[in-house]
């Protein structure tokens, strides 16, 4: 039963997805059809999109952490100031995990978007506070508690105890 609401999870983010890309043109590359003037409806081809539900998530986990790290960015520039510490300045990553609503978006996106959130951290060449953000974000979807004796210390460990556990 589990499976089966995971694989509804993933799949309604994918037309979630595709839907927010109304009027663009097929996936094939080619001009989404356009009805003739006069002819019949039935002469259309069908258009089913063709729709990569493990592709949408990473899509959608890249969209959060790129609003994510942009949040940040403005809030270094506007000066803000969370925990008494000036943004852009704490060495705790956890001081900007409330600065974007994104994160809380993308930790609602839920255990289907383990397997993505993992991509993105084994994709990237950095291990920095980006990887730490999204590392966050899994341990939380994951159900672990952020605490003193947290056995990982960046994204790219993180990553490689939960592929390690799964």
């Amino acid at each position: 039963m589990r499976k089966v609401v995971e694989s509804v999870v993933v799949l309604a983010v994918a037309l979630a997805a595709a839907a927010s890309c109304a009027g663009c043109a097929s996936t094939s590359g080619q001009p989404a059809a356009t009805a003739t003037p006069g002819a019949p409806t039935s002469a259309m081809p069908s258009a089913k999109p063709s729709v990569d539900p493990e592709a949408a998530m990473r899509k959608a986990v890249r969209t959060h952490i790129a609003r994510i790290m942009s949040d940040i960015a403005a809030a270094e520039k506007r000066g803000d100031v969370v925990d008494g510490v000036p943004v852009g300045t704490s060495s705790n990553p956890y001081d900007y995990v409330g600065i974007s609503p994104a994160f809380r978006q993308l930790v609602a996106l839920g255990k289907p978007a383990l397997p993505a959130i993992v991509a993105e951290i084994d994709a990237s060449s950095h291990n920095g506070l980006r990887e730490y953000l999204l590392a966050a974000a899994g341990a939380q979807i994951h159900g672990d508690v952020p605490s003193d004796g947290q056995s990982w210390e960046n994204g790219k460990e993180w990553a490689r105890q939960y592929r390690a556990a799964d």
